[in-house]
């Protein structure tokens, strides 16, 4: 059976997600050498593309070792389709199995050729042979025999132009054609047997046969079965096998690798022989991740490097040797300057090779700024200044309230503040990124207060007087009050801080005019500007002022100031409210008539001197109650009695005196009444007569009293009283004279001894 192989290359781009850098490495080893050389070093023994063909070869200036293999022997296990189920290198080393050239060493498919003429060298097929020969004599019943071909039917590989068919030649063997193509599609190598219904084969190159189908085969080979034969015997008898040595090119090499020429082409060498290589090895691409950054000191942490990586080296800038044989993948940077910016690049070292850097770059926390100071307060606004931190610092952010500045100089004014407001302001330094802050420095500032407005003296006196202003815009905390004598500025009186907008000063001398001033404050020493104005103390008071009052009018005397003064002002309130006022007296007495009775009236007398009066003297006095009137018993019970009345016309007072009293029992209840002209006593005693009064109270001086008396209803009993009358005359006790004397008697002992405070009747 002749053996064919067709090798039809796919062009497919395929392009990695890692880039990929080759390393042309002069050292002289095998094939087999040089692969473990590049998977140690590197990842593997170059994978050529058309993509990269023209990169490598400029590089390459004599025959080099390339990642192509003609078989890859392996002893590893492999799934039906014969890729094994180990690692990518052994896809390469099992996928070979099915045919030659069909993977790189790295696993990857071979999708791309470019062979120098005349290469790859095939083995050539051997001519074919005849084994036996048969003779038949005497005829004999034979089974029938079926024999089984495969049919290869027209098809069209994708990307070849063309089909392929498979045709049985007259020599019995199988023969497959395809047209060539200028595109390169891989496709599958096939063999062809063809086999008897013993399925015997009869040709075969197990090395050479998929498990799987080839494409165009129909699923069911038609079966042809022969007509039987004339009955004979069928008698086999060997026959000598012609000598034909086996052919063979020159060229062949059974186990062969690819070495790329300097111009790029292909071609196959023996793997024992000694060449340079070429490796490639995916571009590392990593990311230092810095954490605990501080002022001097920072944690660098990077994914460990692939393959055999001996060690790493971390360079910085600003360090003059580089940190060199890190084993581990972390590494604590110390005694580094607050503020810098620090590049770093910690370099995986493989076969002493440093693979690409991972870099990062990072400042540290800059330093606290120092000597924070405020100054030049005004009321919007306050200036801060202060130095520059240890190390480095680009900027610096200043934060009050909810607003905040940035600035890069050490200083800034602060603008557009409220007036004697309290502001904590922080100021922290900056990186140029602004990645970094240093901790905050602290300070508080009140801007400067505003001026008061609207002062003004009143209640002016003798000795005193009252001083108050409006507060002024923004806040203040507190008042800084103070007086001096208009004529000589001396002080009259120690300055006051006061927290309210009114104060009154004392001590002052009698009609003295005097200077007085108010400044806002807020802290300890931070003042507003000045406020002032000009006032006069008053004249002395008057003295014993002496009310004297009716039941309808009240008399005021007093006597004048020793000091100088031009008249008397004299007011009258009642509860408050002012009932009468006179001006401009002249002498010390008046007289307010019309009054009302039991009415509590209030005298005040101001001496005045010119708009300035003299403290007032105040005097409060009753006139005198009006007694009520039309007293009368509106119930009477046993031991109960209510009454009423009427108030007296023209009286103020609405409290009464009431009392109700027994003379026979020596009984008094006196009680208060307000706001009403009725009262009930209860608890008396039956039967007794009580006296009941009602006076007008006008504060403690009362009204005459007016009078009732009334009996409680009796609870009567009866009183048998037996007499026995002796007489030394005769019939005496039977005159009737007689008996009437005896009862007047009797009734005159009752009168004497119950009186008629209580209820008793003698029935004769």
């Amino acid at each position: 059976m002749a053996e064919l192989f067709l090798i039809i290359c796919a062009l497919i781009s395929s392009y990695s997600a890692a880039e990929l850098e080759y390393f042309n490495q002069s050292e002289i080893l095998t094939w087999d050498e040089a692969r473990s050389h590049c998977q140690i070093c590197f990842k593997d023994l170059a994978t050529l593309t058309p993509q990269n063909t023209r990169n490598i070869t400029d590089k390459v200036s004599t025959d080099s070792w390339i990642g192509l293999r003609k078989n890859f022997n392996s002893t590893s296990n492999s799934d039906e389709d014969g890729y094994s189920s180990n690692s990518t290198s052994n896809n390469a080393t099992n996928s070979s199995i099915l045919m030659p050239w069909s993977r790189w060493a790295n696993g990857d498919p071979l999708t791309f050729q470019n062979w120098y003429p005349g290469w790859p060298v095939f083995k050539k097929p051997p001519p074919p042979r005849d084994c036996c020969s048969c003779s038949c004599t005497c005829p004999a019943t034979t089974t029938p025999r079926t024999t089984t071909a495969a049919y290869f039917t027209d098809f069209t590989t994708p990307g070849v132009t063309g089909s392929g068919r498979v045709e049985e030649n007259t020599q019995g063997d199988v023969t497959n054609y395809a047209n060539s193509s200028t595109d390169q599609t891989m496709t599958d190598v096939y063999a062809f047997s063809v086999y008897d219904t013993t399925n015997e084969t009869l040709s075969t190159d197990s090395t050479n046969i998929p498990k799987r189908k080839a494409p165009g085969f129909t699923t069911s080979p038609p079966t042809m079965t022969s007509a039987p034969p004339i009955e004979s015997e069928c008698v086999r008898s060997p026959m000598l096998t012609p000598d034909i040595p086996d052919s063979e090119d020159e060229n062949y090499i059974e186990d062969s690798c690819v070495a790329v020429l300097s111009f790029g082409a292909w071609i196959e060498k023996e793997c024992s022989e000694r060449l340079p290589f070429i490796c490639y090895d995916e571009r590392f691409v990593g990311e230092v991740n810095v954490t605990n950054v501080t002022t001097t000191s920072a944690s660098l942490k990077w994914p460990k490097g692939p393959g055999n990586i001996s060690h790493y080296r971390v360079e910085v800038n600003g360090q003059e040797e580089p940190t060199d044989r890190l084993t581990n993948v972390t590494f604590d940077l110390e005694d580094l300057t607050g503020g810098n910016l620090y590049s770093v690049q910690v370099f995986p070292v493989k076969c002493e090779r440093d693979l690409n850097p991972q870099k990062v770059d990072f400042y540290t926390t800059p330093n606290k700024v120092r000597n924070l100071t405020a100054a030049k307060m005004t009321e919007t606004s306050i200036f801060l200044s202060w130095d520059k931190p240890d190390g480095k610092a680009d900027l610096y952010v200043v934060k009050w309230l909810e607003e905040e500045t940035e600035t890069s100089t050490e200083g800034v004014e602060v603008d557009g503040l409220t007036p004697g407001s309290l502001y904590n302001f922080t100021v922290i330094a900056g990186v140029k990124d602004k990645s970094e802050w240093s901790e905050e420095s602290r300070i508080s500032q009140y801007t400067r207060p505003g001026k008061v407005s609207n002062l003004r003296a009143s209640e002016n006196t003798n000795t005193s007087l009252w001083l108050q202003w409006d507060p002024p815009k923004g806040n203040s905390l507190s008042y800084l009050v103070m007086a001096v004598d208009s004529d000589n500025n001396d002080t009259l009186v120690d300055p006051k801080v006061v927290e309210q907008t009114k104060v009154e000063l004392t001590g002052l001398p009698q009609g003295t005019k005097i200077t007085l001033s108010v400044r806002a404050l807020v802290g300890d020493t931070l003042k507003g500007a000045e406020v002032t104005i000009q006032s006069y103390t008053s004249p002395e008071p008057i003295s014993n002022l002496i009310l004297t009052p009716d039941d309808h009018s009240l008399s005021a005397t007093w006597n004048p100031p020793q000091s100088n003064y031009s008249s008397f002002n004299i007011t009258l309130t009642f509860n408050g409210s002012v009932v009468d006022t006179e001006y401009d007296l002249t002498k010390p007495s008046e007289t307010f008539k019309d009054l009302m009775s039991a009415a509590d009236y209030t005298v005040t007398v101001w001496a005045v001197s010119g708009s300035f009066k003299s403290p007032p003297v105040t005097k409060s006095k009753f006139t005198l109650p009006k007694p009520p009137t039309d007293l009368k018993v509106t119930m009477t019970e046993k031991n109960k009695l209510s009454f009423e009345w009427d108030a007296p016309s023209g009286t103020a007072s609405n409290t009464y005196m009431v009392n109700i009293s027994s003379s026979f029992w020596g009984e008094s209840y006196p009680q208060t009444v307000k706001d009403q002209t009725s009262h009930t006593f209860d608890g008396l005693r039956s039967g007794t007569s009580y006296k009941i009064e009602v006076r007008t109270d006008a504060g403690g001086t009362f009204s005459s009293p007016v009078t009732v008396s009334r009996f409680t209803v009796p609870e009567t009993r009866e009183v048998s009283l037996s007499m026995l009358c002796s007489s030394p005359e005769i019939l005496l006790c039977d005159k009737k004279d007689t008996r009437e004397s005896v009862l007047r008697q009797l009734e005159a002992f009752l009168e004497r001894e119950l009186g008629r405070e209580v209820f008793w009747e003698l029935e004769k």
